[in-house]
């Protein structure tokens, strides 16, 4: 690992990824992942972290260069980021797209000398326009002060169109710089090499429902639990709850209240949600809004078929209008318990959604990206300071 004093002088990075730490959810393990992917295709990358350490941390390539800035606390993160940033020089800085660090990454590149700024990427990771829902009040203040700043960036990165119209519309983002990903690093190589070695039914368990993700507001497991009072008492159904968050409190409790806790676990937070998703008969997500919905994309690439909310944006595009798995209404507990009992009940088309899934690989992420910003960088001449400096056969 390198601390900014020791990388004083240094330019010979290509592209600077900013995120929190190793210890995250979505946005941190997807720019882990991206950041392995774009070192394989022979991109010098480093990533700044304020908090170095984290489960996360094992998964990072040795050839990704960890610079863990002198600042853990996010309000007084952008002078230590720019010091940073000044040191590395490099030609490229992408934050990870938590608003509260897109904000501190805008500000540390934004006041550094014309002569030594390096271009800006942002990745919009969540759905602005429902920012005051956001459990974090650093994002929700983050993005009044956005509103004015993101035109400043060279380019803003959003995972789907939805999220793309929801900032030219609301944040008066100019459409020529916003680009669509389009997908996202969720399937690490690993993970795609251990799915492509299994016959997609090994482990299964018949009555098993999954739900993966934070226990927050946003995530709305209570209206799952509400469904799961509305299936008839004779079905046999397990449910695992499978993440951690304020929330899990007030569901635990309305579980017991409901005389669903004999049939319902809750796992905490788990480094390895595949185990679950693998022994899954349903996947479900109740979010109210998703950037994307990681956790979908996974039990897509289990073969697991999925019941989810028709929130903005994430979940509609990745099931392509029901294709690859069931909507239904926000917040609506009946439509969810029918499909519940519908995906029970359906036998699925298991390489079908495996090959949804693995549509959202690192590998696939890293090429997109390298596409979106191919006019941001110097030609790949292998010179000090360029963007990539391996020759990729």
């Amino acid at each position: 690992m390198s601390s900014p004093s020791e990388i004083f002088g240094c330019s010979d990075v290509g592209l600077a990824a900013v995120t929190l730490g190793f210890e995250g959810g979505g946005p941190e393990r997807d720019t882990v992942l991206l950041c392995n992917a774009l070192a394989a295709k022979g991109v010098r990358v480093a990533i700044l972290v304020l908090r170095d350490e984290g489960p996360l941390r094992d998964l990072l390539d040795p050839a990704v260069r960890v610079v863990a800035v002198s600042q853990r606390r996010m309000r007084y993160a952008a002078p230590s980021l720019r010091r940073a940033i000044r040191a590395l020089a490099p030609p490229l800085v992408v934050s990870s797209g938590i608003p509260s660090l897109n904000l501190a990454t805008l500000v540390a590149v934004l006041t550094l000398a014309r002569s030594r700024r390096p271009k800006l990427v942002l990745r919009e990771g969540a759905v602005p326009s429902m920012a005051h829902r956001d459990p974090s009040w650093s994002n929700r203040i983050a993005y009044r002060v956005l509103r004015h700043l993101y035109r400043r960036a060279d380019r803003i990165v959003t995972l789907t169109e939805g999220a793309r119209r929801d900032l030219a519309r609301h944040f008066s983002v100019r459409e020529a710089m916003i680009s669509v990903m389009g997908t996202n690093a969720v399937l690490s190589p690993a993970i795609v090499s251990e799915i492509a070695q299994w016959d997609g039914e090994d482990g299964r368990e018949s009555d098993l429902i999954v739900c993966v993700g934070r226990l927050s507001a946003e995530k709305d497991q209570r209206t799952l639990l509400r469904a799961m009072t509305l299936l008839p008492p004779h079905r046999r159904w397990r449910l695992a709850i499978v993440g951690e968050g304020p929330d899990r409190a007030m569901l635990e409790s309305f579980a017991a209240g409901a005389g669903l806790s004999p049939r319902v676990v809750f796992t905490g937070q788990v480094a390895d949600p595949f185990v679950w998703l693998r022994r899954a008969r349903v996947a479900v997500c109740a979010s109210i809004y998703e950037g994307l919905g990681n956790a979908i994309i996974e039990a897509l690439a289990c073969g697991t078929p999925v019941v989810c909310a028709d929130c903005p944006y994430g979940p509609r595009e990745i099931l392509q209008n029901g294709r690859y798995g069931a909507l239904t209404p926000v917040g609506d507990p009946a439509a969810m318990a029918a499909a519940i009992a519908d995906a029970l009940d359906r036998v699925p088309d298991r390489r079908l959604l495996m090959r949804r899934g693995l549509d959202y690989t690192a590998e696939r992420a890293a090429a997109r990206f390298l596409q979106i910003i191919a006019d941001l960088v110097p030609e790949p001449t292998g010179a000090t300071g360029s963007l990539i400096v391996a020759r990729i056969p």
